[in-house]
């Protein structure tokens, strides 16, 4: 698995430990650190114009590949920091990360997850953050776990995947960090990536929910896990339209259908209503317009029957973080960080 994962390119960065007084996972049981294995650890970068190289941890004076060292500073939400790993990409579009070990998945486990700038690094454009899990077993496909973006705008990026899923497996994590379009100040910071085991309940649901939607593929992704949608999400005025059971019930919400026109959402005690063909809705009981930008935005019906709802519009009133990633990949994040 770890040379079919190195064959495509996937540039692995396995890093983690250091406490910051988090939520209930403080109770959890540290299955693998990665951060503590960081300075041994096989690093790379990687680049379509280029190809591939290898980097040695600590090794500051490869700037034009970018270099991977510790860290001991302060980031971009005014916080100092120590034990964390310095990413510094290079001048040019690639990634840089490390190739693990393959781990054994216990029960009841997640991966969590703390990343952000170094202060004054506020001339990026931004990164993207992924995670994908491999299975140590021939013919396994790669899970994408998460994808965000992060922009240095004076707070960490935070998740906690659930890995319930993957139980009873042995496989490879890999957190890669991907550069901006222009790379001119993108040095990202690893705080915390560590694979522990929870001390809550089993069926309780995950600190982050992240769903991932591609346009025109009834195939979602909920914590990296791979569902299927009766219709696939639709661009339709620009804005992303899809059954909106398939965001609302993933967070715990209820959808009610009351024909002829009206689809009720409720979770945690706020209430949105919409109406098919309305380009207005209610958000506990106050008028607010869809898409304020454009009113031709609306609920329809699409057929053979099958009731569109805007992405967006959902999401972000559930309380969730929309981000679109062309050419066609729409990632939900619940809570909004």
């Amino acid at each position: 698995m770890k040379k079919a994962i190195a064959g495509l390119l996937v540039l692995l960065m396995c890093l983690a430990g250091l406490s910051l007084g988090l939520p209930p996972s403080m109770a959890a049981t540290t299955v693998y650190d990665f951060l503590a294995n960081a300075s041994s650890a096989r690093w790379r970068f990687v680049s379509a114009g280029t190809g591939m190289y290898l980097l040695t941890f600590g090794n500051t004076a490869s700037p034009a590949t970018g270099f991977v060292t510790s860290f001991n500073g302060m980031l971009e939400d005014g916080v100092s920091y120590s034990n964390a790993v310095l990413v510094s990409l290079p001048s040019l579009p690639g990634s840089i990360g490390e190739e693990p070990d393959l781990i054994p998945i216990p029960a009841q486990a997640q991966l969590e997850l703390v990343y952000g700038f170094q202060q004054g690094s506020n001339a990026t454009d931004g990164v993207k953050v992924s995670v994908i899990y491999g299975e140590d077993k021939p013919g396994s496909s790669i899970i994408h776990l998460y994808d965000q973006s992060k922009t240095y705008d004076g707070t960490l990026g935070k998740a906690t995947i659930d890995l319930s899923a993957y139980a009873g497996q042995t496989g490879s994590f890999s957190l890669i960090v991907y550069s901006g379009t222009t790379t001119t100040d993108d040095k990202l910071v690893w705080v915390q990536a560590v694979l522990t085991t929870s001390k809550t309940s089993p069926t309780s649901p995950p600190t982050t929910t992240f769903l991932q939607f591609h346009i025109n593929d009834p195939t979602y992704f909920v914590n990296g896990t791979p569902q299927t949608m009766d219709a696939a999400p639709v661009i339709v005025e620009s804005r992303t339209f899809l059954p909106v059971r398939y965001v609302a019930e993933e967070l715990g919400a209820t959808v009610d259908w009351f024909p002829p026109d009206k689809v009720v959402i409720k979770h945690l005690g706020k209430t949105i209503e919409l109406w098919i063909g309305q380009n207005s809705a209610a958000a506990n009981g106050t008028s607010v317009m869809i898409d304020p930008g454009n009113p031709n935005v609306a609920p329809f019906i699409q057929p053979p029957g099958r009731t569109m709802m805007p992405l967006r519009f959902i999401s972000e009133n559930l309380g969730c973080k929309v981000d679109w990633l062309p050419p066609g990949e729409v990632q939900v994040t619940y809570p909004a960080p």
